[in-house]
């Protein structure tokens, strides 16, 4: 890979086979993904832009389907290397977030031990080095009263706080690569504007790359550089963020760009959602 490319996925097709007939949902994905970069992959329900995301952060089954490709990460193919491998790049190097926090975080646990489970898994940090970890990602994140957070559970919190502990939990083994998968589609405007504000000061304040997932071309413009359009399975067309709207070569395109709602998203420091 170049020096720059931290990520490099190559002529990835990925094929279910839980049905009678095989059914393929990615088609000859490709990706390059220099360090620090934000790429936007955007396209409706079925585009094949979630498969894509979740084979990269190896979280597709090695059963029931059949993924055709490379994915290479630090040298490695992640398509192919072994359990154990990637479990360690997982979390570590490569990290996930997704659109409902409800769904991934844990009812019956108290926020500080979500947060502080991979430092328990991961690391050798001592009891008081994990919490200090803790209580600065989560001020990193922009929560108010971090001390008090960590001793609530998922339900006691807001929409826009539960997405924060998320990206919290993602981000503090500081990962080189964070997948954002739809991470504020279930939120109202004002809190996604928070919430992209906050994904755009942590790649420039750790330089982490981010793949941003999104059917809101609205969200993507406002914070990726680069932006891969899907449909059907496809990458249908591909460029810089700012040559794709001024001149989008492709219908589809045309037709999402069209679809955009005019909200203005100031990148400025914003307060958090209460």
């Amino acid at each position: 890979m170049k020096e720059d490319i931290i990520l490099e996925v190559q002529d990835l097709n990925i094929e279910f086979h839980d049905h009678i007939i095989p059914e393929t949902v990615v088609y000859d994905f490709d990706l390059e993904l220099k360090e620090g970069e934000i790429v936007g992959l955007v396209g409706e329900s079925g585009s094949g832009k979630s498969m894509s995301a979740l084979a990269i952060a190896g979280l597709l089954s090695r059963k029931d389907m059949k993924k055709r490709g490379h994915i290479y990460y630090d040298g490695k193919d992640l398509l192919t290397i072994s359990r154990n491998e990637l479990r360690s790049i997982q979390g570590n190097d490569i990290s996930m977030i997704f659109q409902e926090p409800l769904t991934s975080l844990n009812p019956v646990k108290r926020i500080y031990d979500q947060v502080e489970e991979p430092l328990r898994i991961h690391t050798d940090l001592d009891k008081e080095q994990r919490y200090e970890k803790v209580l600065k990602i989560l001020k990193e994140v922009d929560l108010r009263d971090p001390e008090h957070v960590m001793k609530q559970y998922p339900h006691e919190l807001s929409g826009g706080m539960r997405q924060r502990i998320m990206i919290a939990t993602a981000m503090i083994m500081e990962p080189k690569i964070l997948i954002a998968d739809e991470p504020t589609t279930a939120l109202d405007v004002t809190i996604q504007a928070q919430i992209v504000k906050l994904l755009k000061k942590l790649n420039e304040q750790r330089n982490t790359a981010i793949i941003f997932i999104s059917h809101d071309l609205s969200l993507v413009s406002t914070l990726c550089r680069r932006v891969l359009v899907m449909k059907d399975g496809y990458i249908v067309e591909s460029g810089p963020v700012k040559a794709i709207f001024e001149d989008p070569k492709e219908e589809y395109t045309k037709k999402l760009i069209a679809a955009i709602p005019k909200i203005d998203i100031d990148l400025g420091n914003g307060l958090q959602d209460e």
